[in-house]
């Protein structure tokens, strides 16, 4: 049904990246009473804030695939990861709150790249101290990506244990990135304050109905059920680093989906705020998408995906 998911065709990846963005401007361009909420901090033009809501899905899609691609998570080149991504947080996303997590999402991919480039027979220092940098600056956009810090470690132990000195770079690296901030903290005295709002700001929403939230958990749960019933039928023939890119995947899958537990269940915020759990999601999924033994039941989820949301925005 959704072949062309399996095409290494990039023009299918330009097209959804090009249509879905403006479908979701669109639509969301008629509630012109509902301001940003970056607009609280920097009084800009909506119009700017639309086009760098569509510029950061799109090249955070690029990344993704550009990533996955190099790395061998894919026997062939594959632009179904970034595609998934653009159609799942053009349609689930609340788009005057989701500005600040895209963000976010930008640098965390960043910070997956360096991840990725971690190999057992080499050093590594500059890579997890990179790594650690824009995980950082990701949680200066969206605090509750404080939640995937452990994912350096985790990776660390999946691919490097014992190496002791390069556990300690991401301690080196909030020093490093600490060193600009102190600073400036010490000579305004109103620095804490207004960057506290700012973290909170990046999690703030509109009101959400239960159904849509208990409609995307369990959409996401189904998911993740599919993603590692596919991932445990390639692990098992697959090559050993193969098996490593994957524990760091699922660690930080595992890590994004407590953070998605920790909005509703301790912050109780009730619209489903899984903008950051689309990153490890979309690859995942599209790693059943090539690689399941039924594919008409990934192609099925994802359209009951799309045509769930639409029900329930227009029916229920």
């Amino acid at each position: 049904m959704l072949n062309f998911l399996r095409s290494n065709n990039p023009i299918y990846f330009f097209f959804s990246s090009a249509i879905i963005p403006i479908i979701a401007l669109l639509y969301y361009v008629n509630s012109s009473s509902l301001l940003w909420t970056i607009e609280s901090f920097f009084q800009l033009n909506p119009a700017i804030l639309y086009v760098l809501y569509s510029f950061t899905i799109f090249f955070t899609a690029l990344r993704i695939n550009l990533i996955i691609n190099k790395s061998v998570f894919f026997q062939k080149s594959n632009y179904a990861s970034g595609l998934i991504y653009v159609v799942l947080i053009g349609v689930f996303g609340n788009i005057h709150s989701s500005l600040n997590p895209l963000l976010g999402n930008f640098f965390l991919v960043l910070a997956i790249e360096n991840l990725f480039k971690i190999f057992r027979t080499k050093s590594c220092k500059i890579e997890v101290f990179n790594a650690s940098c824009w995980l950082i600056i990701s949680c200066l956009f969206y605090g509750l990506n404080i939640f995937l810090l452990p994912v350096l470690w985790l990776a660390l132990y999946f691919i490097r244990p014992f190496q002791w000195r390069e556990y300690l770079m991401p301690l080196i690296a909030l020093v490093f990135l600490g060193a600009f901030f102190v600073p400036i903290s010490l000579i305004n005295d109103g620095f804490y304050s207004v960057f506290k709002e700012w973290l909170v700001s990046s999690w703030s929403v509109g009101y959400s109905r239960a159904v849509e939230w208990g409609y995307i958990s369990l959409a996401v749960l189904i998911g993740i059920l599919i993603c590692f019933s596919s991932l445990v039928y390639t692990f098992i023939k697959s090559t050993n680093r193969y098996k490593k890119i994957s524990w760091i995947l699922v660690s930080l899958l595992s890590l994004t989906f407590a953070q998605f537990l920790y909005i509703k269940f301790v912050l109780n915020i009730d619209y489903p705020l899984f903008f950051i759990l689309v990153v490890p999601f979309s690859i995942l999924l599209s790693n059943a998408v090539l690689n399941s033994k039924y594919p008409w039941l990934i192609d099925s989820y994802l359209i009951l995906l799309i045509l769930g949301k639409v029900l329930i925005e227009y029916v229920f």
